[in-house]
């Protein structure tokens, strides 16, 4: 049976446990930054942030032939219900905006058992650690909505990203010449609850402890 519950209740319940308040992150250069759900007003970002990318980013995300994003593509990009499909931003502080600079979402498959992720991150800010955010934020929304497994595919070509999917946990399945695509995929396991730090009061009994045992008291 399926594992997610679609309801409206359950959609506004998963997104808040997983993400909460934006996550304001520091990457490598220095630059800070936040990570939050994409709003059905991102919309004109969302283009600008396409439209910034690569042809090569750009089409390893969309396909080749995108060039831009239609205003209808650009609608079903940011209206996502937080529980079949579920999409987080990475974004700048601007004076009176926001300046997207990557994004990552999943798709649940319809047994919902996995999802299929895609992530991206703009150009410039490659190689500063957001991928690493992002996909982290992805992995605690499947783990709220009770997911097994998350899935990807990744150009056989792009040697980096496969490289980074692998560090991320993610194994990939048999590869053959004839395979342009690499089919990758990892376990959702759940977060082992961490115990509480000692109170200082049981430090120091355990070391008064200690110290009966050492001296034959």
């Amino acid at each position: 049976m399926p594992n997610v519950n679609t309801s409206p209740a359950a959609a506004i319940a998963a997104t808040r446990r997983a993400v909460g308040v934006p996550r304001h992150v520091r990457l490598r250069n220095g630059a800070p930054a936040q990570i939050r759900a994409v709003r059905s007003d991102d919309a004109r970002r969302f283009g600008a942030f396409v439209a910034r990318l690569s042809a090569a980013s750009r089409g390893e995300r969309f396909g080749r032939s995108l060039g831009a994003c239609s205003p209808a593509m650009l609608v079903d990009l940011v209206n996502v219900d937080g529980v079949r499909h579920v999409a987080f931003v990475a974004t700048l502080r601007l004076d009176h905006d926001e300046e997207v600079i990557g994004e990552a979402r999943y798709d649940v498959s319809a047994d919902g058992d996995c999802a299929e992720l895609t992530l991206v991150v703009g150009d410039t800010w490659q190689g500063q650690g957001l991928a690493d955010h992002l996909l982290d934020l992805l992995l605690d929304s499947a783990r709220h909505a009770g997911l097994r497994r998350l899935v990807c595919e990744v150009p056989s070509s792009n040697r980096r990203a496969i490289r980074f999917m692998q560090r991320m946990g993610f194994v990939a399945g048999p590869q053959g010449a004839d395979r342009p695509v690499l089919h990758m995929e990892r376990s959702v396991v759940a977060r082992k609850p961490q115990a509480p730090a000692p109170r200082p009061v049981d430090v120091l009994r355990r070391w008064l402890s200690n110290q009966f045992f050492q001296f034959g008291f």
